[in-house]
């Protein structure tokens, strides 16, 4: 055999490992290894779409909000208990040195979760979602006046989008539609008969106007609330995982706690309003969202642990998304394109904040980095 011809020839292996990869099972090993690498984007999109199913099956049910929350926040205590007592041996109430931030972990909490549901009685869940995500740009202020961080030209930017965002979000419909039914009544009569028709029925419509616009904007400012607790948590959060709190006993300790003030309202509201409790709704739903929420937990645990916590948080603002379509199938409900592009100013917001965020972390981590190769290098000398 030439030289030429032993050049040619290729090893059987070499033929079998190319045919091999070409085969549809290596395709398709090759995909799913390329979705495991970002396993936490799936866990973060899956629990969003579980928390807005979730929460949007409440404004569906004949039943107080609160009532089923007792059973959902009894669940997700005895599970968040029972796995940190008995599994983990924790203590479940040890502040960690921390006595401070874990008090204000649980009123932040539970003052976030519960604002949210007493808005979600006034307000279309995307109104809600939309106002909720502000709590980025609220907790890098605070982070600002509290923490001694610097504030910054991208601070004052996300801050700007976030308030122009919630004024185009929350547009003043009572205005809207007051000023244009006074222009299309007043044009389509001419006689003094139905002018007096006429004023009636525009101060009847005022005052209906008012009522909804009173009670949308009573949602606005508890939604409102929810964001400013929320980003006050994150703090608390913050300063607890530093010492290592575990965070099933910080979860245990939030639930038990809105376990109590949830069966206290709904004991208080029965005082003026006496009323049966609903148990087959507060135990079907009740049991139903409780498992569910336990599930986002668990998906949002997992995809902290895969993911940057800046990307999961750009990826949040798919809640907004996520509201509109549920509102559109089951409700027939649309929005108008000024609360589109509030939202995008908002959701812009927060993004522009997560990026800066991202590439402060990506500095510090090389910094620190670089430190500690000089000092082993000081070390190896």
């Amino acid at each position: 055999m030439t030289e030429e011809e032993q050049q040619q020839q290729i090893p059987l292996h070499t033929i079998s490992a190319d045919v091999a990869e070409k085969t549809p099972a290596s395709f398709l090993k090759r995909i799913y290894q390329r979705l495991h690498a970002h396993s936490g984007i799936w866990y973060m999109l899956t629990a969003n779409i579980i928390f807005c199913c979730g929460t949007f099956i409440l404004k569906l049910i004949p039943a107080d909000m609160f009532d089923i929350m007792i059973i959902r926040f009894s669940v997700q205590a005895i599970v968040f208990g029972s796995y940190a007592a008995f599994y983990k041996h924790y203590n479940l109430f040890d502040t960690n040195g921390q006595p401070i931030a874990s008090a204000l972990n649980v009123l932040m909490s539970s003052a976030t979760n519960l604002s949210y549901l007493a808005a979600f009685y006034f307000l279309p869940l995307s109104d809600l979602n939309t106002i909720k995500y502000t709590y980025i740009v609220w907790a890098a202020i605070l982070s600002v006046i509290f923490l001694k961080d610097r504030f910054k030209f991208v601070n004052g930017i996300s801050l700007t989008l976030t308030v122009a965002g919630l004024i185009l979000a929350t547009k003043p419909h009572f205005f809207i539609k007051t000023l244009s039914h006074l222009f299309d009544v007043s044009n389509s009569n001419a006689t003094i008969t139905t002018t007096t028709t006429t004023t009636m029925a525009t101060a009847s419509v005022i005052i209906s106007a008012a009522k909804v616009s009173t009670l949308y904007y009573l949602g606005v400012f508890l939604a409102f609330i929810s964001s400013l607790t929320k980003a006050i948590q994150m703090i608390a959060r913050k300063q607890l995982v530093k010492t290592k709190q575990p965070y099933s006993v910080m979860n245990f300790q939030f639930t038990a706690f809105a376990l109590i003030i949830s069966i206290l309202y709904s004991l208080i509201r029965r005082l003026w309003l006496p009323e049966p409790y609903p148990w087959k709704w507060m135990f079907t739903v009740g049991i139903l969202i409780g498992c569910l929420q336990l599930i986002t937990n668990t998906f949002y645990a997992k995809a902290l642990k895969r993911e940057n916590v800046q990307l999961l948080s750009i990826i949040g603002a798919l809640d907004i998304l996520y509201a509109c379509i549920l509102q559109y199938i089951f409700l027939r409900l649309t929005k108008s394109w000024m609360f589109y592009v509030g939202a995008s100013f908002i959701a812009l917001a927060a993004i522009i904040l997560s990026i800066d965020n991202h590439s402060m972390n990506k500095k510090q981590r090389e910094k620190e980095k670089a430190m500690t190769n000089n000092e082993n290098q000081k070390t190896n000398v």
